[in-house]
């Protein structure tokens, strides 16, 4: 009677999880700011198309762009560490799966994560039989979990992320803390303060393991000059926040020509932004070849962030100049160019702190001090350098961590 309960019990869990990902993909997702895809990025989870691999391989997986940049980087380590390949890399949304897109096929298996329905992950399991499941931060689903158990996969959370909100949401629901970060067989979070709120939902200590920010490992500073510097790029700039940085950008502007490449593209319409930026404003949907004074340039396209910032000598991190909480704060650092960001931090506290305790980036309080602040990095070339080489250090030390943990893996995968 009980297994017939939680039988029931899947079922309605896959119906709800179906019905609310077909309102969110199809309705919500055209109001809102995702990068889903819409339903066309539904039905690709509804029945994604999976790769042949043999089994015994590991598996990694990432939600969105900045989850699969680690993703990539762990992937290299765990080769390096002599796992059999390819690896498996999964990701949930459209800009991530753009990400792990690039991967070379004899590295990794690049799919799109299904959704979390019991029927789904069982599929998954029995179709790829992984030796281990690989999750990068903080996504954890039950149907997946109970797919890993039933299969005999352990589970590992690297690079995990947990902060008040969402301790205090799984305080609240400690079943679904149970079904999920409890099974873990090892989690290492990105800092001591994380560590402890595992801790607090019952997380033994001998499971957990600190190693660090990983999104600081595996790419360091831009090795080679791209064929002309002279931009300052708004990385992942979004709508809440144009209001905030546009006297700031106009400004700058006056300065050196400023490229926008918003973290999602399509979802302002240009009359829209020239309201803003002014009627000058070019809306492109490729780079420009070669910086201008005077120009603001939107670049209405998905996937040119990295080589943006290749071409710049300063990057703006966007995100946190509005209730968003940042996105990766160490890009612009890692093509070459010196690193500013807003106040709102909140999903990259331990980024954050790494950065300022190196003082290899730049914070500021408001995006009114982003002229001065700009103009003064422009200005002096060896505050660039010095920020380049404290980063550097950082990587270095983050390579060495990331070696460890692709070793602790793939002994982990063969037992």
């Amino acid at each position: 009677m009980s297994e017939e309960r939680n039988s029931i019990g899947w079922k309605a869990y896959g119906g709800l999880v179906s019905a609310l990902s077909l309102l969110h993909y199809a309705v919500l997702s055209k109001f809102g700011r995702g990068d889903e895809g819409g339903y066309a990025w539904f039905r690709r989870r509804l029945h994604p198309e999976l790769p042949r691999v043999p089994p015994g391989r590991i598996w990694i997986h990432a939600v969105s762009a900045g989850e699969s940049k680690v993703a990539l980087s762990l992937a290299a380590a765990i080769r390096d560490a002599g796992a059999p390949l390819p690896l498996l890399i999964s990701s949930t949304t459209y800009s991530g799966a753009d990400r792990i897109g690039t991967v070379d096929r004899r590295l990794a298996e690049p799919f799109i994560m299904p959704l979390d329905t019991p029927e789904a992950q069982r599929r998954l399991f029995e179709t790829l039989k992984p030796s281990l499941l690989v999750l990068v931060e903080s996504e954890f689903w039950p149907a997946q979990f109970a797919a890993a158990e039933a299969a005999g996969v352990p589970v590992v959370v690297v690079n995990a992320t947990l902060s008040p909100r969402s301790l205090a949401r799984h305080q609240q629901i400690p079943a679904l803390t149970r079904a999920t970060i409890l099974k873990a067989q090892r989690i290492y979070p990105q800092e001591e303060a994380t560590a402890e709120r595992y801790r607090t939902l019952g997380v033994a200590p001998d499971r957990l393991d600190v190693v660090g920010n990983l999104k600081l490992a595996g790419i360091g500073p831009a090795a080679e000059e791209a064929a002309e510097r002279g931009w300052v790029t708004f990385g992942n700039i979004h709508r809440a926040e144009l209001d905030v940085l546009a006297p700031a950008i106009r400004e700058i502007s006056r300065q050196a020509p400023v490229l926008l490449v918003p973290r999602y593209p399509g979802k302002i319409r240009p009359e829209q932004l020239r309201e803003l930026l002014g009627a000058d404003l070019d809306v492109v949907d490729s780079l420009p070849n070669a910086p201008a004074g005077g120009r603001i340039v939107w670049v209405d396209r998905m996937g040119v962030l990295a080589e943006a910032y290749r071409r710049s000598l300063v990057g703006v991190v966007c995100g946190t100049f509005a209730d968003i909480g940042g996105h990766d704060l160490s890009e612009p650092l890692q093509q070459g160019a010196a690193a500013v960001y807003g106040p709102d931090v909140a999903r990259q506290h331990a980024l954050d702190v790494a950065l300022r305790a190196a003082g290899a980036a730049t914070p500021v309080g408001s995006g009114g001090q982003l002229p001065m602040v700009v103009a003064r990095l422009l200005a002096e070339p060896e505050l660039r350098t010095s920020a380049s080489a404290r980063f550097a250090a950082l990587v270095d030390d983050m390579n060495h961590r990331l070696g460890r943990l692709a070793e602790e893996l793939r002994a982990l995968a063969e037992r």
